[in-house]
């Protein structure tokens, strides 16, 4: 049960981070949907944590210009 609550912690904390960012981009949520092929309740999700793949959350980084490291780096003890 512990493991899960850190996991929902680490998935909000992406969440947050990549809004953040595509809100610096400029970007709506549907915008951004638009760009990754996909539909604005993906996005959202997404940035309430509630959905977090590696490999899309790469593509999401750079899609608003950010660095996916800088985000990963949240996840890192003491942050």
């Amino acid at each position: 049960m512990r493991r899960a609550i850190a996991n929902r912690d680490a998935h909000r904390k992406i969440g947050q981070w990549l809004k953040e960012k595509r809100e610096a981009a400029g970007l709506t949520q549907v915008q951004l949907a638009k760009k990754l092929g996909r539909r604005r309740s993906y996005v959202a999700k997404y940035e309430a944590g509630q959905r977090v793949e590696i490999v899309q959350f790469v593509v999401i980084a750079r899609v608003v210009k950010a660095d996916p490291r800088e985000g990963i780096q949240l996840l890192m003890p003491g942050r």
